[in-house]
């Protein structure tokens, strides 16, 4: 589990970290006041990451800097003062990071900072240039922004990677690469991924101005030119990421329901569309309908009518956690089940069904009685929008044999 250290004498100041970890990062903050008790937490803790004054009363110098470092912690530096010295200084111990204390301001830019550096743990980066020098040199800096990196030393190589790898997320390309360079490559790669889903930072040892204006046009973020500043090296990529970042943010909240946080109708049906293209084995579709709502809103109220609908939907997630759901309509839910025959996915929604009747939702003042009725029908290789018709054949019947129960396409009862 991911965890933080946060070292600051200040008590004011910890007060105010404290406040916007909690806004922030949402994951468990360890604070110390010296450097001494810094090393207590390091011996009995392991973190992720450390966010630590530069000056204490019994580290005057840097040394719990040093201290995080040298326990392989990624570091940010919080500091009352800079100068070319101190930077440098800072820079060659290997933070990742430094911020000047001069207002609230500092201390969001220093927590988001570690928001984005908890982000990428995991993300993978792919580094390409034909330098094994410069690939070591990023490789590096890249670690220590939590990143995985992946090396190659050709634009092909690249481009296969790219292909059938679509966990990369970023793509650091020198320009100069034999085989296909990094122009080639940024353009031949944005024909099959979008900005939406992979950054490209082009790089490149020449002197030439064009080069970066030549890298964009061809698909690329942003542009680094050799030798770079770690410092802004650092810039470029987390700023470069935090756009994709955002993007993400936007497209997902595009795809889902306001209410529940479940998937929209429009996802779920080109979801849906894509996998069966994609996927032979057996899949069925159920659509499940919330039985008399209407009366739950005209009784208990549309407030208490939005609760029951938020308790479902985390029923759902709880119970057919690997699987795609949606909320298609009103009180109308939708589940897609992969690896599911007729028999499984029917035995499965049976099971839920019957342990959804045997609990109360709480809607506020209200302990409410839920049941739903379930029509769920099977790919057989015909068309999802026979697949979906079919399963809401299957829910009439459902609601026409008395509701609370599930019905399946092409059973008896629907011959």
């Amino acid at each position: 589990m991911h965890r933080v250290l946060m070292v600051e004498d200040s008590k004011m100041v910890q007060q105010v970290l404290r406040h916007l970890a909690s806004q922030y990062l949402h994951i468990p903050v360890d604070f110390a006041a010296s450097l001494r008790d810094a090393a207590g937490l390091i011996k009995n803790n392991k973190y992720t990451i450390a966010l630590v004054d530069l000056n204490l009363p019994d580290a005057p110098n840097g040394e719990v800097a040093k201290l995080t470092l040298k326990f392989g912690i990624p570091t940010v530096v919080l500091t009352g003062s800079i100068d070319e010295f101190k930077r440098q200084q800072m820079l060659e111990m290997g933070v990742v990071d430094y911020v000047l204390k001069e207002n609230r301001d500092s201390y969001i830019y220093a927590v988001k900072q570690l928001a984005l550096l908890l982000k990428n743990q995991g993300k993978k980066v792919l580094v390409a240039d034909d330098s094994a020098t410069s690939r070591t040199m990023m490789r590096q800096m890249l670690a220590r922004l939590l990143y995985q990196v992946i090396e190659v030393e050709d634009g092909q190589q690249a481009y296969e990677l790219l292909i059938n790898d679509r966990d990369i997320k970023l793509l650091m390309t020198d320009y100069a690469m034999p085989v296909m360079d990094g122009f080639e490559l940024a353009k031949k790669i944005r024909s099959k991924r979008g900005r939406d889903e992979l950054a490209i930072i082009g790089i490149s040892g020449s002197g030439s101005q064009s080069l970066s204006a030549k890298f964009i046009k061809h698909g690329a973020n942003d542009f680094l030119t050799k030798p770079f500043l770690p410092e802004e090296f650092h810039c470029r990529v987390m700023q470069t990421m935090e756009q994709i970042s955002l993007i993400e943010t936007i497209k997902d909240a595009a795809n889902r329901d306001y209410l529940t946080g479940l998937y929209n109708r429009r996802y779920f049906y080109s979801y849906a569309q894509q996998y069966l293209e994609n996927n032979n084995q057996a899949t069925c579709l159920a659509l499940l309908d919330i039985d008399h709502f209407k009366q739950i809103n005209d009784t208990y109220g549309h407030q208490a009518g939005d609760d029951v609908l938020v308790e479902l939907s985390e029923h759902l997630q709880a119970y057919f956690s690997d699987m795609l759901m949606a909320r298609v309509g009103g009180e109308e839910f939708a589940l897609l089940m992969p690896n599911c025959a007729m028999e499984q996915a029917f035995e499965m929604l049976d099971n839920f069904r019957f342990k959804l009747s045997s609990t109360q939702i709480d809607a506020g003042e209200h302990l409410i009685s839920v049941t739903v009725s379930i029509g769920v029908s099977e790919y057989l290789g015909d068309s999802l929008q026979d697949l979906i018709n079919h399963a809401d054949i299957a829910l009439y019947d459902a609601k026409g044999g008395g509701r609370n129960q599930v019905c399946q396409y092409g059973s008896d009862a629907e011959e």
